[in-house]
């Protein structure tokens, strides 16, 4: 064991209790293939705000977002479009919903008209979501 796993495991013990998978789990993540996979993590995270944020401002009139730092979770800024089509965040947060796509309700994060989405997931998933979204949702007859 090298030093840096050593000190780790110690600072953790005083601090975090754990159980054996969470303490191999940890060792594993300093480990070269622990740096590799989240190089991937990382490119496939990317990946998805990369779709999300262009398939938004293609497709998404009226709706806004930002690429988001250092986290997947992206907020959709859905002002405008509810003022266009008289509904209201909860009536689209229900419809994301009823399409199956799991979102959060923004408001509890300050976004008084805001969508949060979880983009930590295989791209597939992601790109079929936003096709229900724009079927359904945001572009078509709601269900």
């Amino acid at each position: 064991m090298h030093r840096k796993e050593l000190l780790l495991i110690v600072w953790m013990d005083a601090h975090i209790e754990m159980n054996v998978l969470s303490m191999h789990a940890l060792i594993g993540a300093y480990k070269p293939e622990g740096y590799e996979w989240v190089e991937e993590l990382r490119e496939t995270i990317s990946g998805n705000v990369n779709f999300a944020c262009d398939y938004i401002t293609q497709h998404f009139e009226g709706v806004s977002v930002s690429k988001p730092e250092g986290t997947y979770m992206l907020f959709l800024d859905c002002t405008d479009w509810c003022k266009a089509h008289g509904k209201t965040i909860a009536e689209v947060e229900k419809a994301g919903w009823n399409v199956g796509v799991a979102w959060q309700d923004g408001r509890m994060f300050h976004g008084p008209c805001a969508i949060r989405m979880n983009l930590a997931l295989p791209l597939t998933r992601v790109q079929e979501a936003f096709e229900r979204l724009d079927k359904y949702v945001f572009n078509g007859e709601w269900v």
